[in-house]
């Protein structure tokens, strides 16, 4: 066969986790809370990710293990392992920096015209950072198979999309928009690689580490929120947002389902990096942004939405998404040796290898076993 799956797993379903539930949420959130504020919508972000107290609680419930080195205290209180501790600190306070800085240069930066170039560019440096930093911070090989898919992932968001998206965008929203979504993508290519590197090294869920940050960066918006009441200031914060939007009965359960919703499609991303690769996440973005531009292009009548550039835009999502299940090893070519360096190839090699291995130590055995006996006769 020329073209074979990978070896089956309900994880793979993972990865729809993040695009269904968010552009759900998105979608409510546009309508339901359109007095929004930055403050607001960053609180019900962070507030969002404290809901991973459930799971985290199961799984310490399950494991029954009060002595487990992810979340005790006591392993810490040790003298040998203050360096340790000091460092796995460091390490959450700049993850949960970089955290906070995406949620602010996105709400400050982003402009309407700037979601023309989001299959486009913004697609395409999410897959270049997560790429380069994987292959950097995490060790991850690249192979002949992975460097095709990202030149035909590339020839298609640069010179197909990207051309076209430039007939309909103004000549001034160019490279600011080109500069946003670089910006927007290594902020969170960072954050995601740097927390895959932080789950491996401490060996934490990524339950815990969304819970964690959320904890930690709801208390700084409430700080900030301290502040703006205390000083007077002319910001529309927190309690500004609640006074605009939860005015109902009816707007309580809106905003506990949008918290609901937000900590499933982020719980999406990291599951996603935590159970397979970083690198598997553009997948899941993909799909994010085709689900995306479809929504857009049935609500409104603009020309980047023709018939003509949905058939062009669906072509290569279809195009560019096979590339992205190649990339990831979840479909295998079987020719030109693009199958020889995927991971299930490289495990049917070692299997072979090791029992050449044991048949050739028991060959030599009996021979040694054999000739003993010749010599004891």
């Amino acid at each position: 066969m020329w073209i074979e799956f990978s070896d089956f797993n309900f994880k793979l379903f993972i990865l729809l986790i993040y695009p269904l539930f968010m552009r759900i949420e998105k979608h409510l959130s546009s309508i339901y809370f359109s007095n929004d504020t930055q403050l607001f919508s960053i609180f019900r972000y962070y507030l969002s990710f404290c809901l991973c107290f459930i799971p985290c609680l199961i799984i310490k419930i399950r494991t029954k293990n009060r002595n487990d080195s992810r979340i005790s205290i006591n392993k810490f209180a040790n003298k040998s392992n203050k360096k340790k501790f000091i460092l796995r600190i460091l390490f959450l306070i700049i993850l949960c920096g970089l955290s906070m800085f995406s949620c602010f240069y996105f709400s400050i930066f982003y402009r309407e015209e700037f979601s023309y170039t989001n299959q486009s560019l913004g697609t395409f440096f999410y897959i270049i950072f997560y790429v380069v930093l994987s292959h950097f911070i995490l060790k991850q090989k690249l192979y002949k198979h992975n460097f095709i898919c990202l030149g035909i992932i590339s020839f298609d968001l640069l010179l197909i999309l990207f051309v076209i998206t430039l007939f309909y965008m103004d000549g001034g929203d160019i490279f600011p928009s080109i500069l946003f979504q670089m910006f927007f993508a290594l902020l969170f290519g960072s954050f995601d690689i740097l927390g895959r590197k932080y789950m491996d090294i401490y060996f934490n869920t990524p339950y815990f580490l969304h819970l964690i940050i959320g904890v930690i960066n709801l208390v700084l918006i409430l700080i900030v929120e301290l502040f703006i009441n205390i000083l007077d200031l002319d910001i529309n914060g927190v309690i500004i947002g609640f006074k605009n939007n939860i005015n109902s009965v009816a707007m309580i359960f809106n905003f506990i389902l949008d918290i609901i919703l937000q900590c499933l499609w982020t719980i999406g991303i990291r599951a996603t990096v935590y159970y397979f690769t970083p690198c598997h996440f553009f997948i899941s973005n993909y799909i994010s942004e085709y689900i995306y531009y479809l929504m857009i292009a049935l609500s409104v009548e603009d020309d980047f939405y023709s018939t003509s550039n949905i058939v062009i835009f669906s072509i290569i999502f279809f195009i560019n998404l096979f590339c992205c299940l190649i990339f990831n090893e979840v479909i295998i070519l079987n020719f030109w040796k693009l199958d020889y360096n995927t991971r299930k190839r490289i495990q049917e090699r070692q299997s072979v290898e090791s029992i050449e291995s044991i048949e050739k130590y028991t060959i030599e055995l009996d021979g040694y076993i054999l000739k003993d006996e010749e010599e004891s006769e």
